[in-house]
C-alpha cells in the first residue's frame, strides 16, 4: 500500500464503514494487510472479516464484480467466504475520504479452520489445492457479472499498472529489471487464448490466503487480485509460494516437483487444460518474480524488510537480470507422468 493511502485513512472512515454493517468499533481488531486495511470484526457473536481499500486501487464496480464472483463460486460448491450485504443492501460500501476520493468496504464471512501448518504441507494438501483450483477454473468459465461494468480487469491491465509502478518506484540503476519485465510480458502476450486456457483466475493462491480444517477442507479467500488471465498463471502462482525462493538445490527442486505433481494430478480431474501448458510455467514464475521485486520497492522500506522479503531480495536483482530460472524443473515430464497415472 502506498504511504499516501495510509496517511489518508483515519478513524472516522473506519467508524463509518463499521456503522454501515452494524458493527461496534469495540468489536473491530486490525489484522495484517498488504494492499488494504483488514479487520476481524464481530456481529451477533460471530466473527467476520471487514476489508477497506482505496478507490485508487480498485473501483467500486471492480469490487462488486469480485463479490459476485466469490458468491458464484460459493453457489457452485467451492468453500469460499460469502460476501455479505450492508444495512443498505450493498455488497460494496463507499466512504468518502477527506480529499474527495473513496475508501471501499466489503464484509466477508470468516473462513473456518486455521492457516496451514508445517505438518499440513504434504501430498494430500497439494492434491486438495489442485482439485480446488481446477474446480474454480471450471466454475469461472460460466460466470457472468450482473452488469457488464462489473467485469473484472484483465492481465493486460495489470501489465500496464505494474510497468507504471516500475517506472515510478525502481531506482535508475534498475532499468535492466524493467526491461526484463517488458520482455517477459511481450513473450506472455504471444500465448494463445481460448476458453479452456484463459478465464477469471484467483492469482494469489498461497498459504496466507486459505485456511484448512482438521478434516482437510480448504477455504480460499482474498480475491482482490482476481483477473482474466491464463489459467496456467494461477498454477504458477501456487507453485511460486509453495516453494523456496532459492529453489536451486536438489532437495528444494524435489520438493517443488512433488508439489506440482500432486497438484496437477487432481487439477486435471476438475478442469480440462492441455498438459503442454505446464511448459509455460517458467514464464509466469519470472513474471511474478519481477512483479514482487517491484512491489517491494513500491510498498516497503528497503532498510527495514521483514525476514522473508529481505531473503527474497538478496541477490534478486542479479538473478532477474541474468535470467536465472526461478525453479528449473522439467515441466513437460511432470505433465506426462500425471497423464499416465
Amino acid at each position: 500500500m502506498e504511504t499516501a493511502i495510509r496517511d489518508l485513512f483515519n478513524q472516522n472512515i473506519l467508524e463509518t464503514a463499521l456503522y454501515r454493517y452494524r458493527i461496534p468499533l469495540s468489536d473491530a481488531r486490525i489484522l495484517d494487510g498488504f494492499e488494504s486495511f483488514i479487520y476481524n470484526v464481530q456481529r451477533d457473536g460471530c466473527d467476520y472479516i471487514l476489508r477497506i481499500g482505496h478507490s485508487s486501487r480498485r473501483s467500486a464496480d471492480l469490487i462488486q464484480g469480485e463479490a459476485e464472483f466469490i458468491n458464484h463460486l460459493r453457489g457452485g460448491g467451492l468453500s469460499v467466504p460469502k460476501v455479505l450485504a450492508s444495512s443498505n443492501h450493498l455488497l460494496v460500501e463507499a466512504v468518502e475520504a477527506g480529499d474527495g476520493t473513496f475508501f471501499l468496504a466489503t464484509l466477508f464471512e470468516k473462513a473456518p479452520g486455521h492457516p496451514p501448518r508445517d505438518g499440513d504441507w504434504n501430498s494430500a494438501l497439494f492434491q486438495s489445492m489442485g482439485q480446488f483450483m481446477g474446480r474454480l477454473h471450471t466454475l469461472s468459465k460460466v460466470f457472468q457479472p450482473s452488469l457488464p461494468r462489473y467485469q473484472r480487469f484483465s492481465i493486460t491491465e495489470d501489465f500496464d499498472a505494474m510497468e507504471k509502478a516500475g517506472r515510478k518506484f525502481l531506482p535508475d540503476h534498475d532499468q535492466p529489471v524493467l526491461k526484463a519485465y517488458q520482455d517477459t510480458v511481450a513473450a506472455i502476450q504471444q500465448l494463445p487464448q481460448d476458453s479452456d486456457s484463459y478465464g477469471l483466475c484467483h492469482i494469489d493462491f498461497h498459504g496466507g490466503n486459505f485456511f484448512i480444517t482438521d478434516e482437510g477442507v480448504i477455504t480460499l479467500f482474498d480475491f482482490d487480485d482476481c483477473q482474466y488471465a491464463w489459467f496456467v498463471y494461477d498454477i504458477a502462482m501456487a507453485l511460486f509460494y509453495a516453494i523456496s525462493h532459492d529453489c536451486t538445490s536438489a532437495a528444494e527442486l524435489q520438493k517443488a516437483r512433488a508439489f506440482l505433481s500432486a497438484f496437477w494430478s487432481e487439477y486435471v480431474a476438475e478442469h480440462n487444460l492441455a498438459p503442454s501448458w505446464l511448459e509455460n510455467i517458467p514464464l509466469f514464475l519470472r513474471l511474478r518474480e519481477i512483479d514482487l521485486y517491484m512491489l517491494i520497492y513500491r510498498s516497503m522500506d528497503l532498510d527495514h524488510l521483514d525476514p522473508w522479503c529481505a531473503s527474497y531480495m538478496s541477490g534478486r536483482r542479479e538473478k532477474i537480470i541474468n535470467g536465472v530460472p526461478y525453479c528449473a524443473l522439467d515441466y513437460g515430464s511432470i505433465a506426462d507422468r500425471a497423464c499416465l497415472n
